[in-house]
């Protein structure tokens, strides 16, 4: 019984059970209010465009690039994309930008559809990997010219289209970014 005694009656900051870091929380209203100004200041989606690094192994990011403003993520398209070849209209408020690795579709300069051809033909999860979504999907949908992922990763669809037609290999992957409207309902093309 003294030992517990003993054991409660800690006063260093080491922590009480094991895995549970031991610093302390703020106590005042500020330092609460700082800390969460300083946590959302960090994870603010401006804040994640600005200080974007690509990540290894990644090679065009279509999954940070779907749904953001291309005026915001202009530094990053340019670096992935390379240089503007063409700009078009298309109908019903669609706005095309063909680039010199692949082509984004935009409405009110948000970024819905993502285009991009593979350098090399590649297996369906290094695909992914390579536009930056998870590989592990369980289930994809099977045509001849193509593989669907449907409602993944905040995307609408993603289609990999095959290098040959019935082949396991795809040479393209194309990203349907979800569209919110103004009552927060999604969108169809």
């Amino acid at each position: 019984m003294w030992l517990a005694l003993l054991i409660a009656c800690q006063t260093d900051d080491a922590p009480v059970v094991s895995g549970v870091p031991g610093g302390r929380s703020p106590t005042t209203p500020e330092a609460v209010a700082e800390e969460r100004k300083v946590k959302e200041t960090r994870a603010s989606p401006r804040n994640l465009e600005v200080n974007y690094e690509k990540p290894k192994g990644v090679y065009i990011d279509v999954h940070f690039l779907g749904g953001r403003t291309v005026d915001n993520v202009a530094h990053v398209i340019v670096d992935q994309l390379g240089t503007l070849q063409e700009d078009r209209d298309r109908l019903e408020g669609k706005h095309e930008l063909v680039y010199e690795r692949g082509t984004l579709t935009t409405v009110d300069n948000a970024i819905v559809v993502i285009d991009v051809p593979l350098p090399e033909p590649l297996r369906r999860a290094e695909a992914l990997a390579a536009t930056g979504f998870n590989p592990l999907v369980d289930k994809y949908l099977s045509f001849s010219g193509e593989f669907r992922v449907t409602q993944f990763m905040d995307f609408r669809r993603i289609v990999l289209k095959r290098a040959e037609p019935n082949g396991e290999l795809v040479n393209r992957v194309v990203g349907y970014k979800r569209q919110l409207g103004a009552a927060g309902r999604a969108l169809e093309d």
